[in-house]
Formats: structure tokens, C-alpha cells, sequence
């Protein structure tokens, strides 16, 4: 019998919850629950009724919990696309002799990232997510990994993504009494750690979030984030737009997108589709090519914004002038999932596009419904333990296959690094 030590992650988002249990084995780790609920108590992307949003918890932990067949006890991890965050770079340094050069080691660099933490965490704000873009020794030379290099002085630069405290504070105190003390994270960031692997982290990519209130768009280079910007337009004005021009409800709108809606509305098949009006009786019938015009045209919308973004990257990074960035645009979020919506994103930002499943699928098994393991939507809750699981030092994921002993690609780069230095 294998032993229970599971990880619960759990995603709060503006239009539902979405929760995971996972179990980690001797053979891999198992996806032994998952759900998703909507949410409660969340309105304009900002947690507004504590209480509502208890009972949205609830519900998705007696979902969990009925089938795991027990109570839920282990790590809990969770993020939120609520509330306010940012990302800024910052440049620490750190004396390591006044003297001779000694050899650098982790402990060096715990000590640099622990001084930078206590510097910016303050009575405003918190680090939700950190990257190290660069090491500098001695002010001159510009490393990827001091560790075993001799220095007199080691700097760094850092990628935080810095969220408001007092929205966090809001976060634990709606969790706190359902699943008590949680690591938190920023769901776009979790996403783009579970849909992203290292090799496009670190030549380029974009990746995007198209969430219920707002698209995230995060630009990662050499491994980090190099830009961060919320788009105000998403999936939320589709639904509007569905409901104001077919005259319906929102929970109708949104019912029509998830079950016919398709992004694109040429080379599809006419067929009408009926629906229920404003007083929830009368019935009502529209065409499919009609409803996918309307999805259609703000969709187009959210990705101008985009390319916006995308121009200026191309701009401001040198690595990205001559062909672009090199790993395209991944999608993630529940937006994803709208049936040929890379159709349009390819249109408009002229680059390679592709939905965002986990990445590191090898890594994880479930018994059934592989689906879940690619679903957009559960992009966040996979990312929040692949977080949680490095923060810890517990597993290195690397986003290359491994077989047997052998390294993956970039510990043996990192292992010739060492040895040129």
C-alpha cells in the first residue's frame, strides 16, 4: 500500500475554484482528486464577502474530500488572481571577504536572497514569487551560478512579483479557518511555472493568461520574468457581450460559451442553438456562426491588447529584435479552452500559438480522466505545487525527460559551467 502524503492545491479564481489533491509515491505522483466549483464572495477580481467565499471553500474540500474517502490533512498550497501585484527587478550585493576571493557557495546565496527579502517585505507589500535573473562577481563578470567561483563580492538580480499584504492578509483570513496555514501564490505566475518549461523560460516566451476578469500577459527570458501586464479585457466582456446582444442572462451567456462557443466563425457548420431569455422561460434560438461573431470580436479585442505587449518586448529586449520571441505565446486559464482561440491569437500576434497543458505530464499520472492533467484550468493548481515543491527543495523540475541515471540537458550544462570556473 503506498504511503499518504498528499498536497492539496487549491486556486481561487475571479469565476471559480479549482482544487487537486496529489499524492506523492515512490512512482510518481498521483492525482488522486480533483474539482471545480464557482466562486462566491468574489466580485470585479476582489474578494468583497469572506463568508460567501468560506462556503465556496467548503464545498470544494467536501468534493475533494468525498473522494479521497477521508478528511483532507496534509500541505496546502493555494493561489489567488485577486487583489493587486507587480513585477520589479532588483540588484542586491553582498561582502563575501575583504581580503582574498574565497569560494562561493549556497549558503551564499541563501544568505544574498534572505537579505533582499527582509529589505522589501514590509508593512505594504509581500514577495509572492522570486527569480534569479543573474549573479554578478566582483562587479564585473556576469555568471548564471557562482557556486564553486572565487569572489571577493557576489551580486544579484532579482525578478519579484510583489502583491499587497493587506490582500493577502484578506486571502488567509478567508482560507485560514477551512484549510488553515497555506503557502499563497499569484495564479498567472503558478500558471506559466506548470505550462512553461525551462528551455522556453529561458530562450523566450509569453505566456498568457486568459482569465474571467482580467488577461495576464508575462514575458519570461534567461529563465525569469522580464514583463508583467494585466490586460482590463477578458473573458468576463465575452460573456457580456453574449448576454447584452442575445438578450439572456449572464449564467446563460456563460452557459452558451462554455457548451457552443468557438472562437473563430468562418469554416464552421450553421446550426441553431436554443436558449432561455432574461425571465429564465422563455425559449429563444440563435445560430452558431452568430455566437461565435460575437466571441469572435472581443476576442480580437483582448489580443490587440496583447500585441501591444508583444511589440514592446520585441522592442526592449535585444535577444527578441531579429525574430521574435523564440517560444511564441502559450494560453492558459479557463479561456483556453474556447475552441480555436489560437486561431485568432496566431491572426493577430503572428507568431506560434499553443494551449498550455503541465508540462512536466511525465511527473504525474491519475487513474482517470487524463484530461485533467492538460486542462488549462487546472494550469494554476499544478504550478502551485511545482512552486511549493522547489521553494522546499523537495524535487527539481527541469522540464526535460529523464532516463535512469542520466542528466537532463540542463544539469549537464550547469555541471560543464562548473568545471570551466
Amino acid at each position: 500500500m503506498s504511503k499518504w502524503n498528499p498536497i492539496i492545491s487549491i486556486d481561487i479564481g475571479n469565476d471559480t475554484l479549482k482544487g487537486i489533491v496529489v499524492n506523492n509515491r515512490q512512482d510518481g505522483k498521483e492525482v488522486v482528486a480533483y474539482s471545480v466549483v464557482k466562486s462566491r464572495g468574489i466580485e470585479l477580481g476582489d474578494i468583497k464577502d469572506v463568508v460567501a467565499l468560506n462556503d465556496s471553500m467548503n464545498v470544494l474540500l467536501d468534493n475533494l474530500e468525498e473522494q479521497v474517502g477521508k478528511v483532507l490533512k496534509g500541505d496546502f498550497v493555494v493561489s489567488s488572481s485577486c487583489g493587486n501585484y507587480e513585477l520589479k527587478d532588483v540588484k542586491r550585493e553582498m561582502i563575501l571577504s575583504e581580503d582574498d576571493a574565497i569560494l562561493v557557495n549556497e549558503r551564499h546565496l541563501e544568505d544574498l536572497k534572505s537579505n533582499l527579502l527582509a529589505d522589501i517585505v514590509g508593512d505594504n507589500n509581500i514577495v509572492f514569487h522570486i527569480y534569479t535573473k543573474r549573479y554578478i562577481i566582483d562587479e564585473r563578470k556576469i555568471v548564471f551560478n557562482p557556486v564553486d567561483m572565487y569572489a571577493s563580492k557576489v551580486g544579484a538580480v532579482f525578478s519579484i512579483i510583489l502583491g499587497d499584504s493587506i490582500h493577502r492578509s484578506i486571502v488567509d483570513y478567508a482560507t485560514r479557518e477551512t484549510i488553515g496555514d497555506a503557502e499563497y501564490y499569484i495564479s498567472p505566475v503558478s500558471e506559466a511555472e506548470a505550462v512553461l518549461t525551462n528551455m522556453e523560460k529561458d530562450r523566450g516566451v509569453m505566456h498568457i493568461d486568459l482569465g474571467h476578469f482580467s488577461t495576464v500577459v508575462t514575458v519570461f527570458l534567461n529563465g525569469a520574468p522580464v514583463m508583467l501586464v494585466r490586460v482590463p479585457v477578458a473573458i468576463r466582456q465575452v460573456i457580456l457581450d453574449i448576454a447584452r446582444v442575445l438578450r439572456t442572462s449572464i449564467y446563460e451567456a456563460e452557459r452558451l460559451l462554455k457548451i457552443h462557443g468557438i472562437a473563430v466563425f468562418n469554416s464552421i457548420e450553421p446550426a441553431l442553438i436554443e436558449y432561455k431569455a432574461l425571465d429564465g422561460r422563455t425559449s429563444l434560438e440563435t445560430d452558431k456562426i452568430r455566437l461565435a461573431r460575437i466571441i469572435h470580436a472581443r476576442l480580437r479585442e483582448v489580443f490587440m491588447k496583447v500585441r501591444r505587449v508583444y511589440r514592446e518586448a520585441v522592442i526592449t529586449f535585444e535577444e527578441f529584435k531579429d525574430l521574435g520571441i523564440p517560444g511564441g505565446v502559450v494560453l492558459s486559464g479557463g479561456g483556453a479552452n474556447i475552441p480555436r482561440v489560437t486561431d485568432v491569437a496566431a491572426d493577430i500576434l503572428k507568431c506560434p500559438v499553443r494551449v498550455g497543458g503541465l508540462a512536466f505530464i511525465e511527473d504525474y499520472f491519475i487513474e482517470e480522466n487524463e484530461n485533467v492533467l492538460v486542462d488549462p484550468i487546472f494550469a494554476a493548481a499544478f504550478g502551485n505545487i511545482i512552486s511549493y515543491e522547489k521553494s522546499e527543495g523537495k524535487l527539481q523540475y527541469t522540464g526535460y525527460k529523464k532516463t535512469g541515471n542520466s542528466l537532463s540537458l540542463s544539469e549537464k550544462i550547469a555541471s560543464l559551467f562548473r568545471k570551466l570556473f
